[in-house]
């Protein structure tokens, strides 16, 4: 599955190289997990895959509320991700710190943040916006969900 995976990916990364495209839909995760992974450098530091997972997390809690992904399945990635990677320890104190973190990734544009999201398996949905009383909002369901 791995030797595939990687596959796809080059397959991908051939196609779009400048990342204006198809390239985007590699990205999800990321963006809040970019912020994790930063935020976790001045503390406790975390590998960029758990960063990306517990960003997972957030970014298909976004696809629930912004684009209709189903429910149940992102409860079944959040169940799996929190069983084998744990959780990141954040508190309401740090949100103005992950949201600015957020602000300085990449994929943004005139300072909107980027989000790649998913309607469905299958359905990506690359530079999604969200407010930033949603954002908090899934730094809640991350907390609390």
């Amino acid at each position: 599955m791995v030797g595939e995976s990687v596959a796809v990916k080059e397959q991908i990364v051939n196609e779009d190289p400048l990342e204006h495209g198809i390239r985007k839909a590699l990205n999800l995760g990321h963006t809040i997990g970019h912020a994790f992974e930063s935020w976790s450098l001045t503390r406790r530091p975390y590998l960029h895959g758990y960063a990306v997972a517990w960003g997972l997390i957030c970014e298909l809690y976004l696809s629930v509320i912004k684009t209709g992904f189903p429910t149940d399945k992102m409860r079944q990635v959040v169940r799996f991700i929190k069983e084998n990677y744990g959780t990141l320890p954040i508190t309401c104190d740090d949100y103005p710190e992950l949201y600015e973190l957020m602000t300085h990734d990449k994929k943004n544009a005139d300072g909107i943040i980027n989000f790649t999201l998913l309607g469905d398996i299958g359905d990506i949905r690359i530079n999604q916006t969200a407010t930033k009383e949603e954002i908090y909002e899934t730094l809640d369901f991350f907390r609390e969900g």
